[in-house]
């Protein structure tokens, strides 16, 4: 029984006299799942007529997870002991068939259940009522938000949390299925929840006392940090990230991406973990819509604040200068993705002014797949608008070209840039840019000397996870910055000025 074990049961106590959650994020080796099964145990012996839920998002974790619980059951003391009404690979179910006075079977003992579930589909615990609910390795469901919103009714009674959800689990790649888990642990206090992180350093195998539980946390991190040292000589930067990933000592790195990429995955880490770390620098981003105003001569485009809008803004338009930001976007031209999560996504970028003004940067994103991909691009005209900005596209993508063209909105496209100019090719777009091997080499030499340059600069979480898997999955946002930058060094003799 170890000080960490201590440490997370009063905090399993403090959420029921809160009446709230808790996330949990943890290094590797932890005993987490003995720990969550002592806890599913306990409230099914201890409290009768009582129910417990355990979501997995695999089917092999909610076994493991099972089994676990059934073999720590069947290790108790037998005056604690119930008898099995039934056990079978999802439920488990405590109670006895007995007569009564009148020769009738009835049920009888605590009828308390463990009850385990796989949440493909996010509503199979609906109609439920469970004291505790573990979403076991949450890093590994597909949509950890949809699942845990979908089983609030399991803990609450309207406004009454009775219930408390333990979301947790081992970090893991962000390029995975763990980026809701990240979300949701940022934003412990929208979902009503305490955040638990459990380093590395703490019950770590070697320093601490197997008697008495006492941990020696300095003297694991010493050895933590050590470890790393040798592994980062060997030259192996992916086996480094993929053990601090493992083995992590802060927050930020439990969520490392591990993989080999196109662009130097050091560099954002380090720039996702600077954001992360500071609560002023992830707020800074605001979310919105943005909506037009008609009945006048020019259309224009107001802002609108709310947490679920599909725009993302870091700075507002400088209306008093002309030719200061500059836009790309990846459009498409299809209604419906098919089997691909592609979406469409429009960046704005900001160009040198003066010395007085932050300058090299995107200052807003627009990023959805509405129904109706008309409704993309008037999204993507109304950013264009907004910023008074001209956008690159690519000229193949001829829907959004056209519609630009029916709203009378061709000022606000991007013509074809003479830096992507191949003089072997035939093509005559006026508009857009043909992305051949050529430009798409450019482009990625661009990106990759903006982020070796100026890294620092770049606020956007999701730009910079795209950049990060680039070549591995749809990096929409990463090409619309691509296209960007493309733009900019083409706009080198307009000068941006008030």
């Amino acid at each position: 029984y170890r000080s960490m074990d201590h440490e997370y049961f009063d905090t399993i106590e403090l959420c029921k006299e809160e009446g709230k959650g808790m996330i949990v994020i943890k290094a590797r080796d932890k005993g987490f799942s003995y720990m969550n099964s002592g806890a599913v145990a306990h409230e099914y012996t201890f409290y009768p007529f009582n129910d417990v839920g355990v979501a997995a998002g695999l089917q092999a974790t909610a076994d493991a997870f099972f089994d676990k619980t059934r073999k720590g059951l069947n290790g108790i003391h037998p005056n604690f002991k119930h008898s099995m009404l039934k056990d079978t690979d999802g439920i488990m179910r405590s109670g006895y068939k007995q007569k009564n006075k009148d020769g009738k079977w009835e049920i009888g003992g605590y009828q308390s259940s463990i009850i385990c579930r796989t949440m493909d589909n996010p509503e199979v615990f609906k109609g439920e009522r469970v004291s505790l609910m573990v979403f076991e390795e949450a890093g590994e469901f597909k949509k950890l938000k949809n699942a845990y919103m979908s089983s609030k009714a399991c803990f609450m009674d309207g406004d009454l949390q009775f219930g408390v959800p333990i979301v947790g689990g081992t970090g893991g790649d962000i390029s995975k299925a763990s980026k809701d888990f990240m979300d949701m642990y940022y934003s412990y206090d929208a979902y009503n929840l305490i955040p638990v992180f459990i380093p590395a350093s703490k019950a770590y195998y070697g320093f601490f006392d197997i008697q008495t539980g006492v941990e020696d946390e300095e003297g694991a991190k010493e050895k933590l940090i050590s470890d790393r040292e040798d592994i980062q000589k060997s030259g192996d930067n992916e086996a480094y990230n993929l053990h601090v990933q493992n083995y992590p000592l802060t927050i930020e790195e439990a969520f490392l991406n591990t993989h080999a990429a196109r662009f130097d995955i050091s560099l954002l880490n380090a720039q996702r973990s600077r954001i992360l770390s500071s609560k002023d620098y992830r707020s800074q981003i605001q979310k919105g819509y943005l909506d037009w105003n008609l009945g006048e001569d020019e259309p224009t485009v107001s802002w609108r604040p709310h947490p679920n809008g599909p725009y993302k803004i870091l700075m507002h338009p400088e209306p008093d200068f002309k030719n200061l930001d500059i836009g790309g976007i990846d459009s498409y031209d299809q209604d419906q993705a098919g089997a691909s999560e592609s979406l469409g996504s429009a960046i704005i970028y900001r160009r040198f002014a003066n010395t007085d003004m932050s300058s090299d940067y995107v200052v807003a994103e627009y990023t959805d797949r509405p129904k109706k991909k008309e409704d993309f691009w008037d999204g993507c005209l109304k950013l264009a608008v907004y910023y008074n900005a001209k956008m690159l596209v690519e000229y193949t993508k001829i829907g959004i070209l056209d519609y630009f063209k029916r709203m009378n909105a061709l000022k606000y496209l991007k013509e074809k840039p003479e830096s992507a100019h191949n003089p072997g090719t035939k093509t005559r777009n006026r508009y857009g840019v043909h992305m051949n091997k050529q430009v798409k080499a450019l482009m990625e030499d661009l990106i990759d000397d903006y982020l070796r340059e100026s890294i620092e600069d770049l606020w956007f979480i999701d730009l910079i996870d795209e950049l990060a898997n680039y070549g591995l999955q749809n990096t929409d946002r990463a090409m619309a910055f691509g296209l960007c930058l493309i733009h900019n060094i083409d706009n080198y003799r307009i000068q941006a000025k008030a």
